[in-house]
């Protein structure tokens, strides 16, 4: 209890120095309107991944006691990331005590310590990026490896599945694949002793198969959690269509396509850099001295987890059901990133982070006793040292400036309430106000101002209801469609005329328009990424 408060601390002053981005900003606003009844997010349309029955709950708790703000989203992400590392040090320590159960413990939770600063603390402790989803995969995982072969079990590991698929699809890759595998390759290897109890069932009847039902129960059991999961992947479908049809939110497709051949090395190269930026060990354009350091010392956890991965695939044969589930997940996941279709946008290091736990548990799990035996415990306790160090030094660091929370604070202090803006800057600033400003994002489209479909409502644009007097323009790079800031400045002016006023605030442009309701000129929403 008091390490998992400890971590808690740590890692909610850590998540305070990474700004609430665009995507974690609009799950926060989905959050406060369930918070306050629409609990079906009618009118929402959301990304593939709706985080509806993991994050979302959760987000709406941290904001029932904390508000709406960026600390709430900091309060969640923190409590999520200490759920997931002491979950998989636990899930790491299997039925194992004494000394060895304790090294289990350090080395799985060592490895996932210290997130650093920058890109690995964004990806895992920012945005509800599939680390959330880890929580419930932790719990199907260690009822898997604790529970006795019953039939509930089966029932109770369709069911978590079904409803954490709800939220993200990912889980398709990360289990339930992975399990039907699993499963079917036991039942291969056991093919001889199901044969023998079918043909005296078949000669016999039900008797003769009561009595040779505790040699087929392993065998059943297998069966029944492959079929439990292909069923989970569909209840979660027709649980999510439901939700469409009955007035809530709809999401939007994900992208199936795969690579192409000609990009596949490029997409090698990415995967590389995704798994040392998910383990802190981006060491990329370092320069050579102490910055160096930090992403230096995290290889030794990525090599630990690559040596564990590699050893549960050589032993596969050997290995209980958890360390085969844990290898197949891997394999696929990097499997699924490598050859995927999606741009480089969506497919960024949070498509992969389940790999922190699967190989921070596998180490756990797979070299312990051989650590001990090689009298390696004095080098293992330096490293984790130096990621307990890391862990301080970040957490002691002061928030960087965040331009979205300075600009929230310039509207509010000139009294504009709503208004318009690209998508990396518009919920972002309505979070970072606290709700007290109110921007919406749009983009340009073919020389019109158009309302974004992805994590939006339909509601924010009705001009009926709603009066924008404002349009932030974004800088040269920091738009999420097409268009340099000339254009943007340039549309504008085509679309709602001259500005009343003008103003510039950072990087950032400020046209504001004191008797135009710019709704009225905003084109209805395409089907774009943001």
């Amino acid at each position: 209890m008091l390490s998992g408060i400890v971590l808690f601390v740590m890692y909610l002053l850590v998540a305070r120095d990474v700004p609430v981005m665009s995507d974690g900003a609009s799950n926060a606003l989905q959050a406060w309107d369930m918070w306050h009844g629409n609990l079906m997010l009618h009118g929402w349309t959301l990304t593939d991944i709706s985080f509806y029955t993991t994050e979302l709950p959760e987000l709406a708790v941290a904001e029932v006691l904390r508000g709406l703000g960026p600390q709430a989203a900091h309060v969640a992400s923190a409590f999520t990331y200490t759920l997931v590392v002491l979950g998989a040090a636990l899930l790491a320590k299997g039925r194992a005590s004494g000394r060895e159960g304790l090294v289990r413990v350090l080395l799985a939770g060592g490895i996932m310590l210290a997130p650093t600063l920058g890109s690995t603390s964004a990806t895992l402790l920012n945005d509800p990026d599939h680390t959330g989803t880890q929580v419930p995969l932790l719990i199907v995982w260690m009822i898997l490896d604790r529970a006795r072969p019953r039939w509930y079990v089966p029932a109770a590991v369709t069911i978590l599945l079904a409803w954490v698929q709800v939220a993200d699809p990912l889980v398709t890759y990360e289990v339930v694949l992975p399990l039907v595998a699993v499963c079917l390759i036991r039942l291969y290897w056991g093919r001889a002793d199901l044969a023998d109890g079918v043909r005296p069932a078949l000669r016999g009847g039900w008797p003769a198969l009561r009595a040779c039902w505790p040699a087929l129960r392993a065998r059943w059991y297998e069966l029944s959690l492959a079929a439990g999961a292909i069923a989970s992947a569909a209840a979660s479908s027709l649980v999510l269509w439901l939700i469409g049809h009955s007035g809530g939110f709809t999401v939007t497709p994900p992208n199936t396509t795969f690579a192409n051949i000609a990009d596949i090395a490029h997409r090698l190269s990415m995967t590389a850099k995704s798994v040392l930026v998910i383990f802190g060990a981006d060491f990329s354009g370092t320069s050579l001295g102490s910055s160096a350091f930090i992403p230096l010392v995290h290889l030794v956890g990525v090599a630990l987890a690559c040596w564990a991965v590699a050893r549960a695939l050589r032993r596969f044969a050997a290995a209980d059901v958890v360390i085969q589930l844990l290898a197949v997940a891997a394999v696929v996941l990097v499997g699924a990133f490598t050859f995927s279709g999606a741009p480089d946008s969506l497919s960024g290091p949070h498509e992969v982070v389940a790999l922190v736990p699967i190989g921070a548990v596998l180490a756990g799990r797979l070299l312990s006793a051989q650590l001990i035996r090689g009298r390696h415990l004095a080098a293992l306790a330096l490293v984790l040292g130096c990621y307990g160090g890391i862990l301080g030094y970040e957490a002691a660091q002061p928030p960087p400036a965040d331009s979205n929370a300075q600009l929230a604070a310039w509207l509010e202090a000139h009294h504009l309430s709503y208004g318009l803006a690209t998508y990396w800057n518009a919920s972002s600033v309505t979070v970072d106000s606290g709700g007290k400003v109110a921007v919406r994002p749009v983009n340009l489209s073919r020389g019109y101002i158009q309302a974004v479909k992805r994590d939006t409502t339909s509601w924010w644009y009705d001009a009926r209801v709603r009066k924008a007097t404002f349009l932030v323009v974004p800088p040269d790079g920091m738009s999420c469609s097409a268009g340099s800031r000339s254009d943007w400045l340039t549309t504008a002016e085509t679309v709602f005329g001259p500005p009343d006023e003008a103003y510039t605030v950072g990087e950032l442009d400020v046209l504001i328009y004191h008797h135009e309701n710019l709704l009225a000129r905003v084109w209805p929403a395409g089907s774009g990424m943001c």
